[in-house]
């Protein structure tokens, strides 16, 4: 069994140059060993120029999928790899559409020793394209809305959030680090969820465990966002009306979302939270029937069913 301090486990899906980009980028690290990279692919259409990648970085090791497993059952089997072959102390999910700074894997790895109860460690997370302004500056569940808020999300750094360490309830699944013992005890995601809403039930279920979950401001990440779903003719992200892909990442987010709180939340509280989703799933319908985003309304009624069955996305 190899020995290395850290592990970072990076998912690629036709996103090659992102993946080069992000090893450039952990090869600069300072402050700590370079890390062994676990890369799984899951399935791309040029998958075997990964191969030319030890070249650049020779702690490398390549799990071809042959098929895409989605973002969380791929990191599970780069996980499980990592846990057989390697013998680390902390273990670094990162989106492979990110770059990092050169101490971010150190402050990662110090926050530790802040609390022996501290299971997985984050970073500040800025857009690649805007450096200035927030991706992620430390996340909180608004267990109501079954769904995070974040610190100065698309907004410039404050000093009173996302400039500020502390302990925080959700870490999103773009930088996770954990210790061995912790990942050992949480197990990964959860291999019913295709992509979205898996770093959230991640994060109860740690905290329910006993773990505490920590952001620490000193630890910076630039992220491209959304780099594997996006098509060349989108011009917007996200759950815009305008973004030709809405109807992919909205059913999804909200199919999961719906499941992860079934199956976290106390009952009384998944009684109250049942009256916000059902609002929103209203709102989302007729916001989108002004737009004429049919498709968008197509997949609300899929929410509905995989409601009825107690599913995730499928």
């Amino acid at each position: 069994m190899k020995k290395n301090k850290i592990v970072i486990v990076l998912v690629n899906y036709n996103t090659n140059g992102d993946t080069l980009d992000c090893i450039k980028s952990i090869q600069k690290s300072v402050g700590v060993e370079l890390p062994f990279i676990v890369l799984v692919d899951n399935n791309s259409k040029n998958a075997k120029e990964l191969a030319c990648f030890k070249e650049e970085y020779e702690q490398l090791h390549i799990i071809y999928n042959e098929e895409n497993l989605g973002f969380g059952r791929a990191n599970n089997k780069g996980i499980r790899w990592a846990q057989k072959n390697i013998n680390f102390e902390y273990l670094l999910l990162l989106n492979n559409d990110t770059i990092i700074k050169s101490d971010s894997l150190f402050y990662l790895k110090k926050a530790f020793k802040k609390d022996s109860k501290i299971g997985i460690t984050t970073s500040k997370i800025m857009y690649e394209g805007q450096r200035d302004i927030v991706w992620y500056g430390g996340g909180f569940i608004n267990y109501l809305k079954g769904f995070p808020k974040i610190d100065d999300f698309n907004e410039k750094v404050s000093t009173d959030k996302a400039e500020l360490s502390k302990y925080v309830t959700f870490i999103s699944g773009c930088t996770m680090m954990f210790s061995k013992e912790s990942i050992q005890k949480i197990g990964g995601f959860d291999d019913k969820y295709f992509m979205y809403c898996e770093d959230l039930d991640l994060c109860m279920k740690a905290m329910d465990l006993g773990y505490k979950l920590y952001y620490e401001s000193n630890s910076v990440i630039y992220h491209k966002v959304n780099a594997s779903n996006k098509k060349d003719s989108d011009s917007a992200t996200g759950l815009s009306a305008k973004n030709t892909n809405a109807f992919f990442i909205y059913y999804h987010i909200r199919s999961n979302q719906y499941y992860t709180m079934r199956k976290n939340l106390a009952v009384k509280y998944f009684i109250v939270f049942n009256l916000f989703f059902l609002f929103s799933l209203i709102k989302t319908i007729i916001q989108m029937t002004i737009y004429g985003r049919f498709d968008v309304i197509k997949h609300t009624c899929k929410i509905l069913v995989n409601i009825y069955k107690n599913t995730t996305a499928k």
